[in-house]
């Protein structure tokens, strides 16, 4: 039993640690939430049941039979329904603990338009028998995460959006303020995210709002400098995305420039509208979008707020918080040609990361360690495809489709070796474990990581 500022938990015991599912850190963002910042959980009166995951945030569905349909989504037991009402997390809690134990928060991927923090490959038991508390958490998607419009601007500062950014950050406050009752360290959290979820994380690193509250950071298949892929739009795009958005809902007419009460009316209709109704506009914008050109439609945005300007712009003048990070790539990673020759030295993602990690090293107070996971994986030929490192990272490859060896489960106990080093102490080396060496201007070292 575990008293939190909101109320008591419950959790499930396993051999070696305990797990808590379906936290919720904040408030339904239902009705006139919907579009807006998340607001912190009220409290509850009788023990909360943490004992199964909670819905996933609003995404397109299941397409049956894909290659990351059979990767992570076909096991039945890890299949959670779909809702609005979706902001919750999940804590996997050593048993015994000689002292408190660093934190790790994990922010999934999924392109900004899907996934979840309960998904096949996001358990945390090997990390707790490495006496760390893993944390996972959903956060909103697509066009309840990152819909602008002048309509639903917030009144204190005339922005809007990023509504999956400030999600994030209100679960990592949430941990802040209740992690000491699950035996956790408020001053030794990281946070690590893949994909999305990376994206997000540098996003972070770069805001002022974030500055203080975590202390390692490891950015996973989506960090780096000048990456190869659009991370964030500017606002005035997003609003145009937004009039997109509203015509497809056949709302242009409404002239919400002018009087307040049309204002009102339409902001009632945004608000009452079913999720589905939108879900179903939504899908028809992504697909103008992708027909045009113009890349993911709903993905974070420069707001002024939480992001102050152009990422790189951003990182060229060292507005990064100065930290220890790990950066890295797999070798048959997004924007990877695969009719070349596949090496570091042409793969656009691992050279983002390595001219990211010098900008690091170059700074007092930093360090930046550099990863190239390289592993084949066996049962086709897509390679170490984007995500293949998450079945290492996390120790879960039994519940991997794929013939995976010995070797593959050694090599999950070396990264997860590094990864828990790097958790506990900021610096990824220890006992037993070949030297990582910051990358560097002087010492380009790069981990390669294979069986």
């Amino acid at each position: 039993m575990i008293e939190t500022k909101y109320g008591k938990i419950s959790g499930i015991e396993q051999e070696g640690y305990t797990v808590y599912k379906g936290i919720p850190y904040a408030r339904a963002p239902i009705g006139e939430l919907r579009f807006k910042r998340p607001r912190k959980p009220e409290r509850w009166e009788d023990v909360y049941i943490a004992d199964h995951f909670q819905p996933k945030c609003m995404q397109a569905g299941r397409q049956i039979g894909t290659f990351y349909d059979r990767e992570f989504y076909s096991n039945p037991d890890f299949a959670v329904d779909m809702s609005e009402d979706c902001l919750y997390l999940n804590i996997w809690v050593p048993k015994k603990r000689r002292q408190a134990c660093p934190v790790a928060i994990y922010i999934h991927g999924g392109a900004f338009m899907g996934g979840a923090g309960s998904e096949l490959p996001f358990d945390g038991g090997e990390f707790a028998k490495r006496d760390v508390i893993l944390v996972t958490i959903n956060y909103r998607l697509g066009v309840f995460g990152f819909f602008c419009h002048p309509l639903i601007t917030d009144a204190s500062d005339r922005t809007c959006g990023n509504y999956g950014l400030w999600d994030q950050m209100s679960a990592v406050e949430w941990v802040q303020d209740n992690i000491t009752a699950f035996g956790g360290d408020p001053d030794n959290i990281t946070l690590f995210g893949q994909s999305a979820g990376a994206m997000s994380l540098q996003i972070l690193a770069l805001s002022p709002l974030m500055k203080g509250k975590y202390h390692q950071m490891i950015l996973q298949s989506g960090g780096g400098y000048r990456l190869p892929m659009e991370t964030c739009r500017s606002l005035e795009s997003a609003f145009a995305i937004g009039e997109a958005l509203l015509k497809e809902l056949g709302m242009e007419e409404y002239a919400w420039k002018h009087s307040n009460t049309e204002r009102q009316h339409a902001l009632r209709l945004l608000y009452e509208t079913p999720a589905e109704q939108i879900m179903d506009a939504a899908g028809r914008v992504i697909g103008m979008s992708f027909s045009n050109g113009t890349g993911i439609p709903f993905i974070p945005v420069i707001d002024k707020v939480i992001l102050n300007g152009d990422i790189n712009e951003l990182m060229e003048r060292g507005e990064f918080h100065k930290l220890p990070y790990i950066l890295g790539a797999n070798s048959e990673d997004m924007t990877v040609d695969m009719e070349k020759e596949r090496t570091p030295e042409t793969n656009m993602m691992h050279l983002a990361n390595a001219n990211l990690a010098k900008m690091i090293n170059r700074k007092k107070d930093a360090q930046a360690y550099v990863y190239y996971f390289s592993r084949q994986l066996p049962g086709d030929d897509s390679g170490a495809f984007h995500s293949a490192e998450l079945w290492y990272v996390f120790g879960t490859l039994q519940y991997c489709w794929r013939p995976l060896t010995e070797q593959d489960r050694t090599l999950s106990n070396e990264i997860m070796d590094y990864w828990t080093n790097f958790m506990h102490t900021g610096n990824p080396n220890g006992d037993n474990l070949p030297k990582w060496e910051a990358y560097s201007d002087e010492h380009p070292d790069i981990k390669l990581f294979d069986i």
